[in-house]
């Protein structure tokens, strides 16, 4: 027989949901936001996925804590060091975080990305995402990126995750004290 929480416990749960909520949250919207736009199908493809039940909700940027699936609060859940994982859906997402190379094209009905371009020139062929250099002659020189080469890694080790995590633990779970 399941024994009812305490109030307590009931507290707790409540606060360390909307922490670990807040944090998918707070990140799924910082890589969204310094991560490449053309079309827009890249950054509203990130989800938060219950490790444990695989669960996850549809969501597009920004993102809302709503969007994000409240966790369960037992004590195998609890003792999990991973609880919730941030994925990005869309079927170019790889190519997207400059992890492996692509092929380029402008996709159809779509001249100019939506996000800010802030490299203009050639790309070699079957590099990556964010390799654009000065065009050379013979090149057409048309390729534009909208984030640096490997912004995710960057952002990954660079300590950037550590920070908006951090930053978010402090003010969600410990500053709501």
């Amino acid at each position: 027989m399941a024994k009812k929480l305490s109030d307590f416990d009931r507290l707790l749960d409540e606060k360390v949901n909307k922490t670990v909520r807040t944090v998918a949250r707070n990140l799924m919207n910082e890589l969204a936001e310094i991560g490449p736009v053309w079309s827009g199908d890249f950054r509203d493809s990130y989800v938060a996925r219950d490790v444990s039940s695989g669960q996850m909700k549809p969501a597009k940027y920004p993102y809302r804590l709503d969007d994000i699936p409240k966790l369960p609060f037992t004590k195998r859940e609890l003792k999990r060091k991973k609880r919730i994982a941030i994925d990005n859906t869309a079927p170019h997402a790889k190519i997207a975080m400059d992890l492996i190379p692509g092929n380029f094209s402008i996709p159809k009905g779509k001249m100019s990305p939506q996000g800010d371009v802030i490299a203009r020139g050639s790309r070699p062929e079957g590099g990556k995402r964010g390799e654009i250099g000065p065009r050379e002659v013979g090149q057409s020189g048309d390729n534009r990126s909208t984030a640096p080469l490997d912004w995710y890694t960057t952002f990954v080790k660079g300590g950037k995750l550590d920070k908006i995590t951090q930053k978010t633990v402090n003010t969600t779970f410990i500053g709501e004290l």
